[in-house]
């Protein structure tokens, strides 16, 4: 029974590591499917979305004095992560003030300043993730905290008022308006600090021992694979027993003690976020956010 529940977590945290993956993507497409909605169907209210200027030189002394700075993201894929989180900070500020939940118009408005603070996090986001995986580092993960810290404030306003939109939008003739707030009102978000920082923390700690952990061949000590993406591929396609045998159980030797203390109580964490925001348990919360996709 206890190499049963062993091997049970080994598997859990192994699906984890895709799974977590796979969500950020969907995330990634949410976002990209509710600019190019609003693009499309509603030209004239986004017009003039598609760009930012922001040239370090102008905009850390100007950015609050001008009231026409671009607010998009950079078609190079440049990110200055100090100046886009004061951009939000200064957007937050200057919401679109709502009257009236069920006005389309106002609804549009709303969405404006809503994604274009969220390009910003989710680049600066996508940014952070990247030096990390590249450069698994405590100074690197502390980054990625300290980022999540940052822009939990809005994510717990736009759920709030997505949701608020929702009930009406629901209702909506416009189908695009109907699919954007369903798919913005499934989002969870902490309301604990704490508890933002502890998850962010755990799923740090489980990157590492991910991206960290190697298992050798049997006859050749010199020669080892990490998990991705030799190890996922193998137990993805490969059909022989011995060395599919070889993958599972050199993985978990190499992990699996160090997964338990870190796994269970990130996922104790992601299911009282997930029921703090009205869903029965994780794996409920992330199908309905997939289906919405």
């Amino acid at each position: 029974m206890k190499n049963c529940i062993i091997l049970l977590l080994f598997i859990s945290s192994f699906q984890f590591s895709i799974s977590n993956r796979k969500q950020t993507r969907y995330n990634t497409i949410q976002l990209k499917r509710i600019i190019d909605i609003l693009k499309k169907q509603f030209t004239d209210e986004f017009e003039g979305q598609t760009s930012i200027n922001h040239n370090r030189a102008n905009s850390n002394n100007n950015f609050k004095e001008s009231e026409n700075y671009e607010t998009e993201v950079d078609p190079n894929d440049h990110v200055d992560i100090e100046l886009w989180n004061k951009l939000n900070e200064q957007d937050m500020k200057n919401m679109p003030e709502i009257n009236d939940y069920s006005d389309e118009i106002v609804a549009l408005k709303w969405l404006k300043w809503c994604v274009r603070i969220e390009q910003r996090y989710n680049q600066v986001g996508a940014l952070l993730e990247w030096n990390y995986e590249t450069n698994i580092t405590e100074e690197n993960q502390k980054a990625i905290t300290k980022q999540n810290l940052i822009q939990t404030p809005f994510s717990r306003l736009a759920l709030s008022l997505a949701k608020e939109f929702n009930e009406y939008m629901k209702y909506s003739k416009k189908d695009d308006l109907k699919r954007i707030f369903g798919r913005l009102a499934t989002g969870t978000v902490s309301n604990n600090d704490d508890d933002v920082k502890k998850t962010s923390t755990l799923h740090g700690q489980l990157e590492d021992i991910y991206a960290t952990t190697e298992v050798c061949e049997l006859n050749d000590k010199k020669k080892c694979y990490t998990l991705s993406p030799y190890l996922e591929r193998v137990m993805q396609i490969e059909k022989d027993y011995d060395r599919l045998l070889w993958a599972w159980k050199g993985w978990h030797d190499g992990c699996g003690n160090k997964v338990r203390p870190v796994y269970l109580p990130f996922v104790d964490l992601l299911n009282k976020n997930v029921k703090e925001n009205g869903y029965h348990d994780l794996s409920v919360s992330v199908s309905i956010r997939i289906d919405h996709v």
